[in-house]
């Protein structure tokens, strides 16, 4: 049981050790932007998660949906959304929306809130963000 005990601390000593030599930038990320990040930049490094966070009110059919033309830069990997007041017919959200860097460079992401059944309209609202991934 002595010799299992000792293996035990051997290796919460190397992970600590490990933990302590390795730099912290070099530590993955979650970097959030929201709606007032619109039209903004950002810059973030390979192995960190883009988080985007977007007010929305699906109840009216209107969502946040990933344009084509968006960086390929950027996969999507999660989305998600909080749950509405409870009780409160029609009230509105915040749809999240996880990236992953998929390469070095510079690209813009872009999002479109539109009803996925209609045409697309050249007014819709649109969330654009520069993306400078290191």
């Amino acid at each position: 049981m002595h010799r299992k005990s000792a293996a035990h601390s051997w290796l919460l000593l190397a992970a600590l050790f490990l933990l302590a030599i390795c730099p912290a930038g070099a530590r993955a990320a979650t970097k959030v932007v929201t709606d007032t990040d619109k039209g903004g930049t950002i810059t973030i490094k390979m192995g960190d998660v883009l988080e985007v966070r977007l007010s929305s009110n699906p109840t009216t059919g209107y969502e946040w949906y990933l344009q084509k033309q968006s960086t390929a830069l950027l996969k999507l990997t999660g989305q998600s959304s909080t749950k509405p007041a409870p009780g409160v017919l029609g009230a509105p959200i915040v749809q999240i929306f996880d990236f992953a860097p998929t390469g070095k460079g510079v690209g813009v992401l872009m999002l479109h809130y539109v009803r996925s059944w209609e045409n697309t309209d050249p007014n819709e609202q649109q969330y654009t963000l520069h993306v400078t991934i290191e």
